[in-house]
């Protein structure tokens, strides 16, 4: 393949797709010349691309060590949710109070290819949720709060594609969704924030969970 000088936004969006599709877990390490080969380009756009992700902490660079895809450990789960959990009733109490028959519409729509993905679709489903939080985070004005809430999701979408949903909270995240959407219609407020709340939180057990099953699963045996 020709190599080109290379868009560093481009590889970016690139290599966060792999890391987030599973192609370079939690741990490994990511060569300079061996992403240039794959995506095509000269080594600067990589050097650039890896230093914006090392930014949001889905990468590490180390001296002499190089570039290392970030490990998903309880630390990184308790951060990201701590955010969540204070970002999004906050863009749900504004949606709550504004949203148009345009906007139920929307989500609704999200919700049905939501409710039509398989589990075993995991990154698909992801992004579909991720669609749907962000319809409802993109109608408030603090567009500062969104782009730190863009962030946070970006790194757990990517950091978290290994971490599986167990088939009970598949089945809670679609009926959650349903209450935020009638909570909405109805222009309950209350209702609303009482449900993003255990939603949030109920992600971020489910995933701590997880985590704890697969380092149980994975830890040598004495």
């Amino acid at each position: 393949m020709a190599k080109t000088s290379g868009d560093p936004t481009s590889i970016y969006s690139r290599l966060l797709s792999d890391i987030g599709a599973g192609v370079f877990p939690g741990g490994t390490r990511l060569k300079v010349q061996d992403l240039a080969d794959r995506y095509g380009t000269s080594i600067i756009p990589v050097r650039e691309a890896l230093r914006l992700l090392q930014g949001e902490g889905i990468v590490t660079i180390a001296q002499n060590k190089g570039a290392t895809v970030a490990k998903f450990d309880a630390d990184a789960l308790r951060d990201i949710f701590e955010v969540l959990q204070l970002l999004e009733p906050y863009f749900v109490e504004t949606f709550a109070k504004s949203c148009t028959e345009a906007d139920l519409k929307a989500l609704e729509d999200i919700q049905a290819a939501l409710e039509a993905t398989p589990i075993e679709e995991k990154k698909t489903f992801t992004e579909l949720d991720l669609q749907f939080h962000e319809y409802v985070a993109r109608k408030h004005y603090n567009w500062r709060a969104l782009s730190i809430w863009r962030l946070q999701r970006r790194i757990l979408n990517a950091l978290a594609m290994n971490v599986p949903i167990s088939r009970a909270r598949h089945g809670e995240i679609l009926r959650e969704h349903r209450t935020l959407i009638t909570a909405f219609r109805d222009s309950d407020t209350e209702a609303a924030l009482a449900c993003i709340k255990q939603h949030v939180k109920g992600a971020g057990d489910q995933m701590y969970l997880q985590l704890k099953t697969n380092r149980a699963t994975n830890a040598p045996a004495y």
